[in-house]
């Protein structure tokens, strides 16, 4: 359940971040401390440290080589956001990649003990 906590926490950060970025290009006149102060900042560190300390517990559990690649899930679920969440265009060759990924993190991962 830590890997599932961390990989979502690592998630959340990106889209809020990503909410972050949209905010501060639609109202450039905010200063400083408003960005900073701002709701989608807020929450993407807030994530992002919630997600590192998750991570640790995962790190104390599991070794590197199976943990690390199960962390480019990370990729699959930003491109679902980036789809569904910020309604951008996903060309036929990011999908590709993102089948790639998975195949690469069964493998990693460690599907030869299903097989």
């Amino acid at each position: 359940m830590l890997i599932v906590a961390s990989i979502s926490c690592s998630s959340l950060s990106q889209y809020w971040q990503k909410r972050a970025a949209l905010l501060f290009a639609a109202q450039p006149d905010l200063s400083t401390l408003e960005k900073i102060l701002s709701k989608p900042l807020i929450l993407g560190i807030i994530f992002l440290g919630l997600g590192a300390i998750f991570w640790l517990g995962v790190l104390s559990q599991w070794d590197v080589s199976v943990a690390y690649p199960l962390l480019s899930c990370n990729f699959v679920i930003m491109l679902l956001i980036s789809k569904f969440a910020f309604n951008e265009s996903v060309s036929p060759r990011q999908w590709c990649g993102v089948g790639l990924i998975v195949l690469g993190v069964a493998f990693l991962g460690g599907i030869n003990q299903f097989l």
